[in-house]
């Protein structure tokens, strides 16, 4: 998967928005909710996740190529595929950066936890991130 193969995309539609709906439910025990990000990569019959180390237990839930069948994969996609993931991520939810800088003190604040709304979480890998990867093989049989 390493070549340097360029990955096309488009935005999701209803349908696979419904399909996604069991994926980015609210998680009880840890108060969370994935944000689905609304770009589909490739052929979009994987689904991959994206966590920012500095946004845990929050992440992004996105639908990419059926080539990732693994969590090393998913990590080696987003890992070749940086500016396309994290450029569709900020151009939907914003940047943590862009939303910190107090231009009136010219200083950066630092926001409470989570200030951002469930399910809208800009952007924020000033620290790494870790991917993930489900085996639902629904959506790899969908044509």
């Amino acid at each position: 998967m390493s070549e340097e193969a360029i990955i096309k995309s488009r935005q999701i539609t209803d349908e696979e928005i419904n399909l996604l709906a069991s994926y980015t439910k609210r998680h009880q025990k840890s108060e969370t909710t994935p944000t689905l990000v609304h770009t589909v990569f490739g052929d979009g019959r994987s689904i991959i996740t994206l966590e920012p180390t500095n946004s845990r237990p929050d992440y992004y839930v996105m639908l990419a190529d059926s080539s990732i069948n693994s969590f090393e994969d998913a990590l080696e996609f987003i890992a070749d595929n940086e500016e396309l993931v994290f450029q569709a991520i900020e151009e939907e939810y914003g940047n943590v950066d862009d939303q910190q800088y107090d231009e009136d003190d010219n200083e950066i604040d630092t926001p409470e936890d989570d200030w951002w709304e469930d399910g809208e979480m800009p952007l924020n890998i000033s620290s790494g991130y870790t991917a993930g990867y489900y085996d639902d093989q629904i959506l790899k049989l969908r044509g």
